[in-house]
């Protein structure tokens, strides 16, 4: 097999994809692996002389180790694989906060169609929320990212320098943002003072592009401002759920349940997506999602 797997792939995948009984030959011979992140650092990479490329199941490579990974093998990202599902969290997420939902007291709620939306990250995600607030919500929609999938759900494409003065004019703010070096840590107190009275912020990319401590003294100083977020920060590599923002009555959060941990369905799709992406590859077609090492690597 010229693509192997370290994670069980589903039906469709296995007449092109080994993953059961894998020995050093198959190592050796294996043009394509397959792998999470964190499978990535289980195995030894010198001993697959014949690699020529990596492709996560995950669409974020944040857990990737950069430099175990030899400089000629190309990395693959499985982003946009978990678009649908995690766009839904984002949108359920934001109308739980604005509708006071689950709270066993009367609080104001927050209008969510016609209103404007910021996006960051448009990328398959980003591009997803867009479309849903645009054709579900009637939304003035504004996108921040390096680049965009498609614009054509997003009243306005701009670059991430434009955040200081989009957040003070937006209804909702939507992170979608993968974490690299130059999303860690960008919303933060400086930028999150900025909001609007009544903002709602949802995050769906990754916990480390928001500073924990900022947006705690945010939701604790103003009490309109809301945040929920499907993903948190992580210490010694794990994603940790215990947070001090459950306290606060202007949070909600969900357990990392938008994308691949959700269902069943929502992962094998995504597997389904990132195994197609290496047989392009392998037949010498334009694989999809090549990722920057300079984004990630120090």
């Amino acid at each position: 097999m010229k693509i192997i797997s370290l994670d069980p792939v589903p039906e469709g995948c296995r007449k092109y994809v080994k993953y059961e009984g894998l020995n050093e030959n198959d190592l050796k011979s294996a043009e394509v692996l397959l792998a999470w992140p964190w499978q990535i650092k289980d195995i030894s990479l010198k001993s697959m002389t014949g690699l020529r490329a990596i492709q996560t199941f995950s669409a974020g490579v944040d857990g990737v180790d950069f430099s175990s990974i030899p400089d000629n093998v190309k990395v693959f990202s499985n982003a946009g694989a978990f678009s649908l599902p995690v766009a839904e969290q984002a949108w359920g997420l934001a109308i739980a906060l604005a509708k006071g939902i689950n709270l066993r007291k009367k609080v104001e709620t927050y209008q969510i169609t016609d209103r404007n939306v910021l996006i960051l990250g448009a990328g398959g995600i980003g591009s997803e929320i867009a479309r849903i607030a645009k054709h579900g919500f009637n939304d003035t929609v504004t996108g921040l990212s390096r680049s965009f999938k498609e614009q054509k759900n997003f009243d306005r494409a701009l670059p991430m320098s434009y955040l200081d003065n989009e957040i003070g004019e937006s209804d909702y703010i939507f992170d979608a943002l993968p974490l690299n070096r130059s999303t860690e840590g960008i919303l933060n107190y400086s930028v999150l003072k900025r909001l609007k009275k009544n903002a709602v912020i949802v995050n769906v990319g990754r916990g480390e592009t928001v500073i924990e401590d900022d947006i705690y003294r945010t939701l604790v100083e103003r009490h309109d401002v809301r945040f929920g977020t499907d993903v948190f920060w992580r210490k010694d590599g794990v994603e940790v759920f215990d947070t001090k923002l459950w306290q606060l009555e202007n949070f909600t959060g969900t357990l990392h349940t938008g994308g691949a941990y959700g269902n069943e369905y929502a992962l094998n799709r995504a597997k389904e997506i990132a195994c197609k992406n290496a047989l392009r590859f392998v037949e010498g077609l334009l694989a999809e999602n090549e990722v920057k090492r300079e984004d990630y690597q120090i």
